[in-house]
């Protein structure tokens, strides 16, 4: 257990490292006013996509083989079972956090919280840190990538009614032309059909690098954003609120245990390829996903729709913050229990 703890420590360390040249720059005042729409903006129409088209499409010899270990059918299943876990475990939390704020007299407030309770930080963060967590184990950042999909669904639907309190404000359109959603059902095409697979045809390698370069910038970008929102955010607002601590302990603790608790049932459904050490990311990606800091989605939904900006931002980056300390602890407790 000490030498995960280490391991993920370190993760973190890397990570919130990146944190610092956006901090310095925003308090420097060389960076402007609408810089992390700019970096947000690329983020999901250039990273993302790229990121998802690099975990179903491009892989090195060894990576090949692993995936080759597992049958298309085994993977199909186990899509779908990470699928199953990952909108049980949301619409677990929805009701959690139902239960917790239903006295509450400020919706505006406590929406946000529970919106900050239910999504996790899983594509610009969760992503990354598996890569490191599992040394670049292509299942496991498959399945992180499936989880992704399920998430972006709930998020710009679940999340955006319940952060405006009108479903009027979800749009179908929106959901299905999401560049992240459209680049990850066309990686998951290329990936059933390798034939069409062009950039793992010989003589075709070098266009490898184009997905490769573009999905290493996802954890730099995305947390020197999370940097200039902290240099933005007043320290009062950072940590004077009681419904940001409650909703960083359900997003941080109570979230991936309960996750672990849906995710359990089934593991017999796995078989005997547990034995491999691949399938147990069936269930360990949506855990690990799930014990991320908050979604940064919160803060640009909060916008978009006219939410509680200010609450929004102060969750975001607190729990950020906190998820430093709290990342490590859960990962370790979660591996010591398996």
């Amino acid at each position: 257990m000490g030498e995960i703890y280490i391991k993920v420590l370190l993760i973190m360390a890397v990570l919130f490292l990146f944190m610092v040249p956006g901090f310095l720059l925003k308090k420097l005042k060389v960076i402007k006013e609408g810089a992390t729409h700019a970096l947000s903006t690329v983020l999901l129409y250039v990273c993302q996509p790229a990121l998802a088209i690099k975990a179903f499409c491009v892989f090195s010899k060894e990576e090949y083989a692993i995936v080759n270990s597992v049958d298309k059918l085994t993977l199909l299943k186990n899509f779908g079972i990470t699928t199953v876990i990952t909108v049980v475990s949301i619409v677990a939390l929805f009701l959690i956090c139902k239960a917790i704020f239903f006295k509450s007299k400020n919706k505006a407030k406590t929406n946000v919280y529970s919106f900050v309770a239910m999504f996790s930080n899983c594509g610009f963060l969760g992503i990354p840190f598996i890569q490191m967590f599992t040394d670049n184990n292509p299942l496991a950042v498959m399945y992180m990538m499936v989880f992704n999909v399920s998430f972006n669904v709930l998020c710009w639907t679940l999340g955006v009614y319940l952060v405006t309190g009108d479903a009027k404000n979800i749009s179908l359109k929106k959901v299905l032309l999401n560049p992240t959603l459209i680049s990850n059902f066309l990686g998951l095409i290329i990936f059933f059909i390798p034939q069409i697979n062009i950039f793992m045809f010989e003589g075709f390698k070098d266009l490898q690098t184009f997905p490769l370069y573009l999905s290493y910038m996802t954890a730099p970008i995305s947390m020197i954003i999370v940097g200039i929102r902290l240099a933005e955010t007043p320290v009062k607002q950072l940590f004077c609120h009681k419904g940001v601590y409650i909703s960083s302990a359900l997003r941080l603790v109570v979230s991936p245990f309960l996750t672990l608790l849906i995710a359990l049932p089934f593991i017999p459904l796995l078989g005997s390829g547990l034995a491999s050490g691949f399938e147990e990311y069936v269930y360990l990606a949506p855990v690990i996903a799930m014990a991320m800091s908050p979604a940064a989605a919160v803060v640009a939904i909060a916008e978009a729709f006219g939410g509680d900006r200010d609450s929004a931002t102060s969750s975001f980056v607190t729990g950020t913050l906190i998820s430093i300390i709290t990342i490590p602890l859960v990962i370790s407790a979660v591996m010591a229990i398996l």
